[in-house]
């Protein structure tokens, strides 16, 4: 038995000198157990996150979740994996009445974020745990109108934040389409205070756990069932319901108290007769059961902050009826048990709609206004923009402007008398002159900056190994943020030439190198006319076993049907015939005539090959045969020529 986990490139241990009983435990989440982990090796040490989740979870992690998190990695405020590992060999330590060991574990590596969750952060504004009497006490904080508006004021500024980094995670603007075309709307599905980290220094917020998160390309509603064979989303509510997770969240996709009432399961039939049900019925006929969207994520929004701003109010009603407050995440626990009892004896009446009717009247009535728009009541069209837009919020743009507009009618205290203010006017003069310095430099620097950027490009060149792809994507975004466009298409021209060049690279582009590719295309060449050829390059010269993530980089693009693109037809056809299924013949046959198409194209050989493939398995070549009016045996040989 050790004590220690070898990782891809580090070495991982629990931090014993963190945590109540110098044990490194962190929290229990819905779907893994987080200790406070130290990465070593290299004579460096890092802290870390130690994530260790159920070895089922493992295909979905890695398949879903977790490249959804890889897909966000350059956005600083969602939390950063660092490392996955599958096999902890002889790691193992005791918990609860079991143990964590490779048996039943395995391990995600994340950075470790030095704060509190935002509701431990809004527990401890106005309470404190003494941890030699172990218990918790009202702290010395004066619940006062100035103490109130000072709390009220950054819980806005939360509010804000929040909303910046859910623009950037679900990708929707204030028309309600893509920000970014090319890249996927993502629905986080668990906002709640908990996943919601707030640093120790600087007050940032990092959005964290995305396990129940969702990515959609070409839909705003994502679909959950608890029985896929059937597609149905059914609870017994007369029972607690066990999640493919393995732990016991009653009936919500998400956490009761925070979910939206879409995300709550339907009745199973046979137990109409029970006397708990459907929480919801009033809105019954208003939704689907567990059709998740946007709209759902920003009744979370709603709910967590709501939940934020009655934070004394819930927490006092709690310690004052509460025998036993000795364990440091009593508040915790004793807030979800309250949320959970109340949905589950359907005392609903307060979920949705919430308002400021329990708590101190100094919370500002315009912000009563924005919770109550994004927990309300679902009414039908409801997740519809073009029905409901004056009713629910449907994007996070809409809901920031909001809350902006908000905070500049609420009013702060003696703000023109801050010391810190005066200080800033009399410095105003000196930080104008020292801009101006600046923009200077940024000139000369920007006329500088193809030449620097080739000087690193040829560098990387000249020792150019596969663990080196970061470094390329890093060189080659510089390279394609010059100031001139003559420069910039001669730079792409050359990334592109020397990722099939040969020596000292490999004569075909792997996903890594495509997604590199076709994220240079997104972001720095507006004119979409001039990605053909790139796309065709891509097709022409793939590593043949990374063909289907190489088409799905591609797809992602979105390329508008008015510019004809071998590749990305080639690409689109392998895309679609993966997420279909034998029957949806109206996926399978442009992707049959695709392969037609192109059959006799040498330099589309192995694409080709690829999408004749995926065409002969199950009974596809059945069902395209009947609907073309053809013999099975012909179109299977025609298939099995190209392969």
């Amino acid at each position: 038995m050790s004590h220690t986990i070898k990782g891809t490139e580090f070495y991982y241990r629990i931090d014993t000198e963190y945590g109540i009983n110098c044990d490194g435990f962190i929290a229990e989440g819905t779907e893994s157990i987080v200790f406070k982990g130290i990465k070593y090796g290299n004579d460096l040490r890092y802290s870390c996150a130690l994530k260790f989740k159920p070895k089922s979870r493992l295909r979905d992690f890695m398949n879903r979740e977790y490249k959804i998190l890889e897909s966000m990695q350059t956005c600083r405020s969602v939390v950063r994996v660092l490392d996955v590992i599958e096999n902890l060999g002889d790691f193992s330590i005791p918990y609860g009445d079991g143990e964590i060991s490779a048996r039943n574990c395995f391990c995600v590596v994340e950075e470790y974020i030095d704060g509190d969750s935002l509701q431990d952060y809004c527990i401890k504004q106005w309470f404190q745990y003494d941890a030699l009497a172990h218990k918790w006490t009202r702290n010395s904080t004066e619940y006062t109108y100035r103490e109130i508006v000072k709390y009220q004021n950054q819980i806005v500024q939360f509010m804000i934040n929040l909303c910046e980094i859910m623009k950037f995670v679900s990708n929707v603007n204030t028309d309600n389409g893509k920000t970014e075309s090319n890249k996927p709307i993502i629905l986080h599905c668990d906002i709640k205070p908990e996943n919601i980290m707030v640093t120790k220094h600087g007050k940032e917020l990092v959005l964290i756990d995305f396990g129940r998160s969702r990515e959609l390309m070409d839909s705003r509603i994502y679909q959950h069932y608890s029985d896929t064979e059937n597609k149905s989303f059914t609870a017994d509510y007369g029972q607690s319901q066990w999640q493919d997770v393995g732990k016991d969240n009653f009936y919500a996709y998400g956490t009761v108290g925070y979910s939206a009432p879409e995300c709550y399961a339907e009745q199973i039939k046979q137990f109409t007769s029970s006397k708990s049900g459907f929480p919801f019925q009033r809105q019954k006929s208003a939704l689907t059961h567990g059709q998740v969207s946007i709209e759902s994520d920003i009744f979370g929004f709603g709910t967590t902050f709501w939940e934020c701003l009655s934070i004394y109010e819930i927490c006092m009603g709690i310690l004052e009826k509460a025998s036993d407050t000795s364990s440091p995440s009593f508040f915790n626990k004793a807030i979800m048990a309250q949320y959970e009892s109340e949905v589950r004896s359907g005392n609903v009446d307060k979920y949705c709609d919430r308002d400021f009717r329990n708590i101190d009247i100094a919370y500002h009535e315009s912000l009563e206004a924005i919770l109550k728009k994004c927990t309300h009541a679902r009414k039908p069209g409801f997740q519809n923009p073009s029905q409901s837009s004056e009713e629910y919020y449907h994007n996070f743009q809409s809901l920031q402007d909001d809350i902006e507009r908000a905070r500049d009618t609420i009013p702060s205290l003696d703000r023109k008398s801050d010391p810190l203010v005066r200080q800033m006017v009399g410095v105003s003069g000196f930080c104008s002159s020292l801009t101006i310095c600046f923009f200077v430099l940024f000139l000369i620097m920007t006329f500088f900056s193809n030449r620097l950027s080739w000087d690193k490009w040829n560098n990387l060149k000249s020792g150019y190994t596969d663990n080196q792809k970061p470094m390329m994507r890093d060189i080659s975004n510089e390279m394609l943020s010059v100031p001139f466009q003559h420069d910039r298409y001669e730079n792409l021209d050359e990334i592109i030439r020397f990722m099939y060049s040969g020596d000292p690279n490999d004569n075909v582009i792997d996903q890594d190198e495509a997604e590199i590719i076709t994220g240079l295309l997104s972001n720095h060449v507006p004119d979409q006319s001039r990605w053909s050829e790139y796309i065709d390059i891509i097709m022409q010269n793939p590593k043949t076993d990374n063909i289907d993530g190489i088409a799905k980089s591609i797809y992602r693009l979105n390329l508008s049907d008015g510019y004809d693109c071998d590749g990305y037809e080639l690409a689109t056809a392998i895309v679609q015939v993966n997420d279909a299924d034998d029957m949806e013949l109206d996926k399978l046959i442009p992707a049959y005539n695709t392969a037609m198409k192109y059959k006799n194209l040498s330099e589309y050989k192995d694409s080709v090959s690829k999408l004749a493939a995926k065409l002969m398995t199950g009974k596809k070549v059945d069902n395209i045969a009947s609907n073309l009016g053809k013999n099975r045996e012909d179109i299977r040989n025609e298939l099995k020529e190209l392969t």
